[in-house]
């Protein structure tokens, strides 16, 4: 970082779906009950779009509210990097689209897939290209269309609502297959804007402080989608289509105690690098995978959910849109006061995990 530079968050905003699915919509097409989505999981209900809607299109909304938010216009944005695991095609990525679709046009896009850590290592990125005088402003979206993974088949009349007839033997099989993680996700988006700032401000280092971001390739079969990739000839087929390679696969107990050792890991490390106790946190804005994973980490980091907040029951795991969207709630309920101490820290398939430290400026964004 540019001495006397810091990168800042000065405006976010998030794209939700309208359509609100409850834990009783999934019970009419699966063997499963309310009761055992929320003591598994946390989640009570989850968003989805409506079929033609894109990754792009919810990036592109929370990327214009967040601009609104921070009122800079789209000629001000010097970069836009954008997370994300469901992009509307294989190829290319969202970052294009987003920008298009903001009204944003010819700066630099960088498309990143670390999934779930996705806008953590989103926000490590714009601090690098502020901190090296690239860019003044970046906009980080996290954006996340889940639908069009879940492995509903032809069900999602009656899960919308939209029909009262029965679920076949085939699609409640099918359903039943994939429940222990499909129940969890969502569509969301979300997005910050981040500006240079002077570096010191009210006696204090402000802004993104530090960061702590790893990478274990060795546990990237935790969770992975299997087929239609380059490992595969031809890259896509009916036999892989039928064996269900298309849907994620997820070993659940492995993520489960490397995600809950991770995140504090890596937490405690950058408080260290800045001489910070966990004392002097305000609030840990953690990834909402499920309310289990956020426990572990809690009881791991000695904080309970005043300090480590959930919103996983309102929205499911958006994965990349997860830390954007709680931390813009967190923001508006003015959990996020000037001088805020904020740590945020992720985990996603890959595997990709890490933390970030972020004070929250005392005065107006600019050098």
């Amino acid at each position: 970082m540019s001495a006397g530079v810091a990168a800042v968050i000065v405006g976010t905003g998030i794209a939700t779906p309208p359509h609100v699915v409850g834990n009783d919509d999934l019970v009419r097409i699966m063997d499963t009950s309310d009761e055992w989505i929320r003591s598994r999981t946390g989640v009570v209900s989850r968003r989805f779009v409506e079929p033609g809607t894109g990754a792009s299109d919810l990036g592109a909304e929370a990327a214009i509210a967040a601009m609104g938010d921070a009122a800079v216009s789209a000629a001000e944005v010097d970069s836009v990097i954008c997370a994300t695991m469901t992009p509307d095609r294989q190829n290319p990525g969202i970052a294009g689209a987003v920008q298009h679709k903001a009204g944003i046009e010819g700066v630099a896009t960088f498309d990143l897939r670390q999934q779930c850590a996705g806008f953590l290592f989103g926000l490590d990125l714009a601090d690098m290209l502020i901190g090296t005088d690239r860019a003044d402003t970046v906009l980080v979206v996290g954006a996340e269309v889940h639908a069009g993974y879940l492995p509903w088949g032809d069900a999602w009349d009656i899960v919308l609502g939209r029909s009262d007839r029965a679920v076949t033997d085939a699609e409640r099989e099918l359903a039943n297959r994939h429940r222990a993680w499909s129940v969890l996700f969502g569509d969301g988006a979300g997005a910050a804007v981040v500006q240079r700032h002077d570096a010191a401000d009210g006696g204090l280092a402000v802004g993104l402080l530090a960061s702590v971001l790893r990478t274990d390739g060795a546990n990237a079969d935790l969770i992975e989608v299997p087929g239609l990739g380059s490992l595969q000839r031809p890259y896509a087929d009916a036999a892989q289509i039928e064996d269900g390679m298309h849907h994620p696969q997820m070993n659940g107990g492995g993520l489960y105690r490397l995600a809950v050792e991770a995140m504090p890991e890596a937490v405690l490390e950058v408080l260290a690098r800045t001489g910070h106790e966990l004392s002097d946190v305000d609030v840990v804005v953690a990834h909402q995978a499920n309310d289990r994973i956020l426990d572990g980490v809690r009881r791991r980091l000695g904080v309970d959910d005043t300090v480590a907040p959930s919103n996983i029951d309102r929205w499911g795991n958006t994965t990349a849109g997860t830390l954007p969207i709680l931390y813009h709630e967190l923001r508006a309920a003015g959990r996020v006061e000037p001088g805020a101490l904020v740590a945020f820290t992720s985990f996603g398939a890959g595997a990709h995990w890490g933390a970030m430290l972020y004070r929250e400026p005392f005065g107006p964004a600019g050098t």
